[in-house]
């Protein structure tokens, strides 16, 4: 399903005139020092520095700073935007934050699950506080209650001018060391050994319970404290998994042991027109991830996905791309590497989940289900086909899942009737990374990881599950350079 672009423009159009109707009312200002908003609406062109804005009677502090791109390089973003976010837990955990791009609109207030989660906001505050809007780069304020207050300052300090980007950078220097060699194809060699250590991994993972054959069951039971990031299918975009990584606290809590890193099955074959057959970046790809999860053994997991094959079935417009898949790993690097990379696919999990989420590559089961039969789903046939490609049921593919399905899973898991459950598999258009509530389905989250300009990732922040997104940098070249330094 595409968005109807003519539709999407008339509405931001009403958008538009609704948000900044009174701008030719709005005062002006050239910030130099604390200000304090009055009611009435106040224009500030942000250009190259960041704001502090105290919200409310006790000062919440939050930070408001230009997204720019790490690369000096590169050119700004295509449309200027801004990241909203609570200083004191953006830099050191885990942490949600808004994005305020061209002609959108955030209105501070309590009662707002999401804005304690992220910005840890009083719930004190009235209904509507503090309104903050991007438009066309500049920044209009209105405080709904100055007898509350609200005030704005400048960060002019040069620490606090390039903290964001300094942070970044300090990421990507770290990946570069995890990754530990420059962002090619490998030597056959060194790309057998890597995979053999992969699967000796992937022969006792944890929280993977044991089929009846004793080998590693379709089943992550994560732990409930660990902070689950899942990630979508990739489809090769390496720049996009290099951006998330360098962004957040991702890095640093997979490190500490405090998050773990899912991926939902189908980071190879690529899906750009003019490239299905070309499959040298599915082995960059699987050498990257290879490399993360002998890093991070107990924290990067990988669920089977469709594409995970060397079916003559899998392909994209006519492209066999299991078969041209199957074809290349011999040529590159042999057959012994292609018997590993089968052996892969033959110990991965199918679904993971905790309290807090469920996820898996396509679907939920759409019959009745156990969990013994989860774990040994390789006896399963058609449980195998619903969770790597099943899709949601629509009015001309009545054979898809449903809510039922979904309903009946949770109950399986014994998790509440409102937990998430997160799949990739079906992008529901070619704009976006992240879908919530699909088909109407409440908790029911698709995540897709190839778009080209944006990475969008789910994570828990708090209790919840919470989307977030990123713009897609060129981080490949960037990582590449920490090599030649």
């Amino acid at each position: 399903m595409v968005k109807n672009t003519s539709k999407k423009r008339k509405s931001l159009l009403k958008l538009i005139k609704t948000v900044f109707s009174d701008l030719d009312q709005c005062e002006k200002i050239d910030l130099k020092d604390t200000y304090r908003l009055p009611r009435k609406k106040i224009m500030f062109p942000l250009e190259n520095y960041p704001l502090q804005i105290y919200v409310g009677l006790d000062a919440h502090v939050l930070h408001l700073y230009p997204e720019l791109p790490l690369a000096e390089q590169q050119d700004k973003f295509s449309e200027p935007s801004y990241i909203l976010f609570d200083p004191e837990n953006y830099f050191t955990r885990i942490s949600g934050f808004y994005r305020l791009s061209d002609e959108d609109k955030i209105i501070l207030g309590h009662d707002n699950a999401e804005q304690y989660a992220f910005l840890n906001t009083s719930k004190k505050l009235p209904e509507q506080q503090l309104s903050i809007a991007n438009n066309e780069g500049k920044i209009v304020f209105k405080c709904h209650h100055p007898e509350t207050g609200s005030c704005i300052s400048p960060l002019f300090k040069e620490k606090k001018l390039n903290k964001i980007n300094k942070w970044r950078s300090e990421k990507v220097t770290h990946l570069a060391k995890i990754l530990g060699d420059p962002l090619k194809i490998l030597p056959a060699e060194d790309a057998l050994k890597l995979i053999q250590k992969v699967n000796l991994i992937m022969e006792h993972e944890v929280y993977r319970e044991k089929n009846i054959n004793d080998q590693p069951g379709g089943v992550l039971s994560i732990p409930d404290k660990m902070t689950p990031i899942i990630v979508g299918d990739l489809h090769t975009q390496l720049d996009n998994l290099l951006t998330l990584l360098s962004q957040n606290n991702f890095l640093t809590a997979l490190e500490d042991g405090e998050a773990c890193l899912i991926f939902l099955g189908d980071a190879v074959h690529p899906e750009i027109e003019g490239q299905y057959d070309k499959m040298e970046s599915s082995m960059i790809m699987m050498d990257i991830i290879f490399k993360l999860k002998i890093h991070f053994p107990k924290n990067v997991f990988y669920l089977m996905g469709n594409h995970e094959s060397f079916s003559e079935e899998i392909g994209k417009k006519g492209v066999p791309q299991g078969l041209l898949w199957e074809k290349q790993l011999k040529k590159f690097r042999g057959k012994t590497y292609k018997k590993e990379m089968q052996r892969f696919y033959d110990n991965l999990p199918y679904l993971a989940y905790s309290k807090h989420f469920i996820c898996a590559h396509a679907g939920p089961p759409t019959s009745a289900v156990n969990l013994h039969a989860l774990v040994n789903i390789k006896k399963y046939p058609k449980l195998v086909k619903d969770l790597i490609a099943r899709r949601i049921q629509t009015s001309n593919r009545m054979s898809g899942y449903n809510k039922s399905d979904i309903k009946k899973l949770r109950k399986c898991l014994n998790v509440s009737d409102n937990t998430p459950f997160i799949v990739g598999h079906t992008p529901m258009d070619d704009e976006e990374t992240l879908w919530e509530n699909v088909g109407g389905i409440s908790g029911h989250t698709v995540v897709y990881g190839g778009n080209l300009e944006k990475i969008g990732v789910m994570v828990r922040i708090g209790k919840k599950m919470f989307p977030l997104s990123y713009p897609v940098e060129p981080m490949t070249e960037l990582v590449s350079t920490e090599f030649n330094k």
